[in-house]
């Protein structure tokens, strides 16, 4: 029986993001799953279009899957790679219809959980508070961060660049902290636009010229999730649960 498992993300226009986040959970999922044919498309129709530009071509889903199908594939897996099941993975779900499909990395109370100890981890490596970087958004899915950040021990923080959890929203929290020297890191799949620019980028409304201004001493750890073996291997979890 031919197999294949389609590894669905948001996407990237950085070319060190792709290798450093979204390869490396493909290589692990191919890893672990050496009877399926590993497949990748992306969700996010800009993404795709920027790389189109540059002679780059991404599949959709829709695109990806008509190709398996060309190609006689009897049994197909779709993985997301995303965060949060919010807009975007609704709208991959639509597109697979009855396939197996799993769930994004923070979906179950235990997600959670899992998460905030993951993040704890991080803080204690850095040796001080950690302010991570959430994508937030409109959709209901949003209420994930607020979850996430009630399980959160009292050096790591986390707000959004869209949605309700805004940094604003924790600026009294961070400005009580009784050493003013901060870890800003993501919580995105990839440190890709948001995380170079808007949370470290020299523009003034970066979130690292905004935390300067307030007196705080800015270190970065632009890693995406993606980069990290313990979040490769939740996504595999989450793959094994749909096969």
């Amino acid at each position: 029986m031919k197999k294949a498992l389609l590894v669905v993300s948001f996407g990237t226009t950085y070319a060190q993001a792709e290798q450093t986040c979204i390869r490396p959970v493909e290589a692990a999922l191919t890893k672990k799953n050496p009877d399926f044919q590993v497949r990748r498309a992306y969700t996010a129709r800009i993404v795709m279009r920027r790389l189109e530009e540059r002679g780059v071509h991404i599949d959709s889903v829709p695109e990806a899957l008509e190709k398996l199908r060309r190609e006689k594939f009897e049994k197909i897996i779709v993985a997301s790679t995303h965060v949060i099941p919010g807009k975007e993975y609704d709208s991959l779900r639509a597109s697979v219809g009855d396939l197996p499909l799993s769930e994004p990395l923070l979906t179950t109370d235990e997600d959670l959980t899992w998460m905030a100890e993951f993040m704890a981890r991080i803080a204690a490596d850095e040796g001080h508070p950690v302010l991570f970087m959430g994508h937030g958004t409109d959709h209901a899915a949003d209420a994930v961060y607020a979850r996430l950040r009630e399980k959160l021990p009292s050096d790591v923080f986390l707000a959004c660049v869209e949605g309700s959890h805004r940094l604003e929203t924790i600026l009294p929290q961070l400005d009580a902290l009784p050493e003013k020297r901060l870890t800003l890191a993501p919580l995105m799949l990839v440190a890709g636009d948001h995380a170079h620019n808007d949370l470290a980028g020299e523009e003034d409304d970066s979130w690292k010229s905004i935390l300067e201004n307030r007196g705080f001493t800015i270190t970065l750890r632009l890693r995406g999730l993606g980069s990290e073996k313990a979040v490769q291997e939740r996504f595999c979890e989450k793959v094994k649960k749909v096969l």
